[in-house]
């Protein structure tokens, strides 16, 4: 996939998915803005990838997405592609789920998104764009053991990329991933913290149909993809990149 002369954010690019998304980006001669909330996590990326605009930022308020969207169209001039990737996972039960869980979730995982498409949304109607949500295989289906509120999220994230695709039809492209588990600090830490990561990383792989956790450049490769030109005709889309745990649950 040739990105050459395109321009594009991704966003919570210091670690996992979005990094290694940006990584290819940048790999494929994009122009790309790296997003996190630290400063010093943002400059280490940039100087880790060799490359790219690095912009803190913190997504958990309208002012900072719009700082964001306006930082990066001064320097990149125009909009080609969009990926809301920013995200937080923390769960507990229902019980132990205040007020304070359940609005920092919302308003990284399903407000951010919102509002960054919205400010960036001249910008992408004049390039003929697309955004990339990335969303969960948890937006898909319900689990379990205490992350009921990060399931809501992502599941009006889900519902969201479609009602922008539909709206937007024809002008800019929308389209989300929906990853299983990945092997990224969402699952090392707490795998760490359970005493027993050789266990727990089982415990994923039995639950996944294909038997393994995914990698963060098999996610990353399905955001390039849906991002091409070569995908002209998908928007609307929810690509599950889950090894099978959406069908087969």
């Amino acid at each position: 996939m040739d990105f050459s002369g395109k321009r594009v954010i991704v966003t919570g690019s210091t670690r996992g998915i979005g990094r290694e998304t940006a990584r290819l980006f940048l790999e494929a001669g994009a122009d790309v803005v790296i997003h996190g909330r630290s400063r010093d996590g943002v400059d280490d990326t940039v100087a880790a990838l060799a490359g790219g605009k690095g912009i803190a930022a913190d997504l958990s308020s309208i002012e900072g997405c719009r700082q964001l969207i306006d930082e990066a169209l001064d320097h990149l001039g125009g909009l080609d592609v969009l990926v809301n990737n920013a995200a937080v996972g923390d769960g507990g039960t229902i019980g132990e789920s205040d007020e304070a869980l359940w609005q920092t979730t919302m308003d990284i995982n399903l407000r951010a998104p919102f509002f960054l498409t919205r400010h960036a949304l001249p910008a992408l109607r004049a390039s003929r764009g697309n955004v990339i949500m990335v969303s969960s295989v948890s937006g898909l289906m319900g689990h379990p053991g205490g992350i009921t509120v990060y399931c809501t999220s992502k599941g009006g994230l889900n519902n969201m990329t479609r009602a922008m695709a539909l709206e937007l039809a024809g002008e800019v492209r929308v389209n989300a991933v929906a990853p299983g588990p990945v092997d990224t600090d969402m699952h090392r830490i707490p795998a760490r913290q359970s005493g027993d990561e050789d266990g727990y990383f089982k415990g994923i792989n039995a639950w996944v149909p294909m038997g393994r956790i995914g990698t963060v450049a098999e996610v990353a490769r399905g955001i390039l993809w849906l991002a091409c030109d070569e995908a002209s005709l998908a928007t609307g889309v929810i690509l599950s990149l889950d090894g099978g745990a959406a069908a087969g649950h």
